[in-house]
């Protein structure tokens, strides 16, 4: 009988983290597992902490006075095994303490649960509030959707606000200090969320490369146990409308028939309803569903369903890759290339990486889908290290859509002004007379992108951000068309709004105007051109709610509208049989960014928003619209050539050892006063500078000076950082190691980011 057991605390920070030895009391004995919730007494003063048990031991391995184990906080341990030894790669990997590493597994709302009761919030005054609103008075985006969405739902749990809005806990306690909000506590009910049964459906008849796609997973799946530490590896490339769910679906069933369990990611809240349907068609009920719009009580439900072993399919967005299933045949993961399966807080991990480490610990096949795979994923398979699958043509008789490109330099010259070239407010009229619906994407939100004085030349900036502000239509604007003015000014870093001027607020001139269209200023102009067609938008102003997103999908569905505008929530994933055409805006937008990935995250965005058109039984065309029309990023995307895109792309790539040729760390210091973000950021890279010199190992890693973020200031905090590059991730991770632990970064804030996505 073990009666000691090894702990992590939840809590820790990386001076103190790491694991302690505790005796298991008497009433905890046959109780207490590898991956039990414990609360243990911790440091001097014995203060009760929220820990984990790791291991169980016979004999104690330190000869110190042991503490025994408070008590234990849930019956069932709430971590496998395998979760345990992913925590402790993690913490290495993505230098995070264990804590960090397992609240990725047991999320919060799940440990909340335990208790009968959860915190709800309700307006004070829902007619004061909506009056506020109105008004203009509300300062700040953030506050704004949630007295919308309070204002649509009455009341609502706090997580599920936070979730829906995405706003912080301080966002939430603001409104309650002004009076305009209050809290109070609700008994939990555990239902599960409600189902939607779908009709069962028998699977396709697949095609030829469908089958032979099936055939090597399958057979992947039922050979031999492989070597502990590795896994099958296949990358999935097929156009968009070639049928990749189906050879999804077919090989889930072969691991499930197995008696195995099935990961399917998705990498949108917006794709989940779709999938998820799909899914139940094959599998019935017996899919547990993992994304943040789940209540905690929903969440917590699934939760349990998984830890029992009730489920063997889970499918969900990128939090779902550490789902609690024991045996794990199958990793899927949609759309492999979308920056969102890269954690934006710490720890940043990309769940392409956890699903290739949790593949290897149970001997599982991972498969990676995409009409657009990452340059790093498709790099893999052409150097030996995963298998390529390729689906070559379309599903249906309809084809590839016919894609033209319009210089819209020629419309300006041809005396067009507006937002739509003749190209494709033709095409659009045509297919709307036809009874088809078309999309069109543009991957800027708000009314326009600034505000520009032609007197003096000057932007109006946000005044604690760096970043010029964005144009929205206010509250009562919002089904207003074109007939009233946009109303307000809002900065899409920190959320803050305010009146849109009607003079210059340096030289006072009434010469200002706004340049850069958005969705809503699409949605303005097509309202007008086109009426009495019906648009709908989609993006992140649209999308407060929980449900916000399968109600706007399904309305679209049904035939409730004739065109769908959106941001890049509508350019993947999505199948409506009924769209023809596709109009892409202002293609070059995405370009020219300060960051490596921008011409492919242009490409892929492209392409895919290209796939929306021509995907039942008639035929598809997208125009694409841009300035700089000779870019390769867009000839190659209007082409549908990613195999021409990827050999300009990589030899780029490899000229600059980007990755996956080399990785790239980024520290972050942020802090209030300018001064102190300098002096921490220059610190941090005196530090690496002299780490250079501890192991000849380190000698390919570079490090940069200490410099401004191309955004300075965000929330009014100063950003400085130092970037480093080295031949790969793990290297990086060790050289800078003992760095972080060493220096000691004051009341600056420290983020640590290796390949990120966004290098602003």
């Amino acid at each position: 009988m073990e009666t000691y057991c090894r702990v992590v605390l939840r809590e820790a920070t990386r001076s103190f983290d790491r694991e302690y030895t505790y005796r298991i009391p008497e009433e905890l004995l046959g109780r207490l597992s590898v991956g039990s919730w414990v609360c243990v007494p911790f440091g001097k003063g014995n203060r009760s902490s929220e820990a984990y048990v790791t291991a169980c031991l016979r004999t104690p391995d330190s000869d110190f006075f042991i503490k025994p184990v408070q008590r234990l906080l849930a019956e069932r341990p709430v971590l496998l095994p395998d979760q345990i030894q992913l925590a402790a790669r993690m913490r290495s990997r993505y230098l995070c303490s264990y804590g960090d590493a397992l609240r990725c597994m047991v999320p919060s709302a799940v440990s909340a649960i335990q208790e009968k009761r959860v915190r709800m919030a309700e307006l004070t005054d829902p007619a004061e509030a909506a009056r506020r609103l109105a008004d203009g008075e509300i300062s700040r985006l953030g506050q704004q959707r949630v007295i919308e969405l309070l204002l649509e739902t009455g009341q609502a749990p706090v997580s599920e606000i936070m979730s829906a809005c995405q706003v912080s806990r301080s966002v939430l306690a603001t409104l309650a200090k002004h009076e305009w909000l209050q809290f109070y506590s609700q008994e939990t009910r555990r239902e599960p969320e409600p189902d939607n049964p779908a009709e069962h459906q028998e699977p396709f008849e697949p095609n030829p490369d469908q089958a032979e796609a099936i055939r090597r997973v399958s057979g992947s799946l039922t050979a031999c146990e492989r070597d502990a530490d590795s896994c099958a590896e296949y990358l999935l490339f097929g156009v968009t409308g070639s049928g990749k769910t189906e050879v999804y679906l077919q090989a889930a069933r072969t691991a499930v028939d197995l008696g195995r369990g099935v990961l399917i990611l998705v990498p949108e809240i917006g794709l989940t309803p779709q999938m998820i349907g799909r899914i139940r068609s094959r599998f019935g009920s017996a899919v547990a569903v993992l994304h943040s719009r789940l209540t905690p009580s929903e969440r917590y439900v699934q939760w349990q369903r998984i830890l029992r072993q009730e489920v063997l399919v889970v499918v969900g967005a990128r939090s779902a890759i550490f789902a609690p299933l024991r045996d794990i045949g199958l990793v899927i993961i949609d759309e492999e290339q979308e920056s969102t399966y890269k954690s934006e807080t710490h720890p940043r991990y990309h769940a392409r990486d956890i699903a290739r480490l949790r593949a290897r610990e149970h001997g599982a096949v991972l498969v990676l889908g995409s009409a657009t795979p990452s340059v790093e994923s498709y790099q893999r398979s052409q150097s030996g290290q995963s298998v390529l699958l390729t689906l070559h043509d379309r599903i249906g008789s309809a084809g590839m859509a016919q894609t033209a490109i319009v210089d819209m330099r020629e419309e300006l010259r041809a005396g067009n002004r507006g937002i739509f070239s003749r190209r494709l407010t033709a095409a659009l009229n045509e297919a709307f007379d036809g009874g088809h619906q078309a999309m069109i994407f543009i991957n800027r939100r708000g009314f326009a992108g600034f505000v520009l004085c032609r007197n003096c030349g000057s932007i109006i900036r946000c005044k604690t951000c760096s970043v010029s502000m964005t144009i929205h239509y206010g509250p009562n604007d919002r089904d207003s068309g074109a007939e009233q003015a946009p109303s307000q000014l809002v900065c899409h870093y920190c959320g803050r709004l305010t009146p849109l001027p009607k003079r210059c607020p340096s030289c006072q001139s009434s010469q200002i105007g706004r340049f850069g269209a958005g969705t809503q200023q699409v949605e303005a102009t097509f309202n007008q051109t086109f009426a009495p067609r019906i648009a709908l938008r989609m993006d992140q102003d649209t999308t407060v709610g929980r449900s916000a997103h399968a109600r706007i999908l399904e309305q679209f569905e049904q035939g409730g509208a004739d065109v769908l505008i959106g941001t890049q929530m509508i350019a993947k994933g999505h199948d409506f049989p009924n769209v023809t055409v596709v109009g892409i805006l202002a293609a070059d937008l995405m370009l020219g960014l300060s960051d490596f990935r921008s011409s492919e995250r242009a490409f892929q965005l492209i392409t895919q928003a290209a796939g929306r058109a021509g995907r039942g039984r008639d035929s598809g065309s997208v125009i694409i619209q841009a300035y700089n029309i000779d870019d390769y990023a867009i000839r190659f995307a209007a082409a549908q050539d990613y195999p021409g895109f990827f050999r300009q792309e990589i030899s780029y790539r490899k000229l600059m050892r980007y990755p996956p040729f080399g990785s790239i760390g980024v520290l972050t210091v942020s802090a209030l006063q300018e001064e102190e973000a300098r002096a921490k950021a220059a610190l941090l890279a005196d530090a690496c500078r002299s780490r250079l010199d501890e192991d000849d190992a380190f000698r390919p890693i570079q490090v940069m000076d200490a410099a401004k973020a191309p955004i300075y200031r965000i929330r009014s905090r100063y950003r400085r950082r130092v970037v480093i590059r080295g031949p790969n991730e793990q290297l990086l991770a060790r050289f800078l190691l003992p760095v972080v632990d060493r220096v000691d970064c004051g009341k600056a804030a420290l983020a640590i980011d290796f390949d990120p996505y966004s290098m602003l």
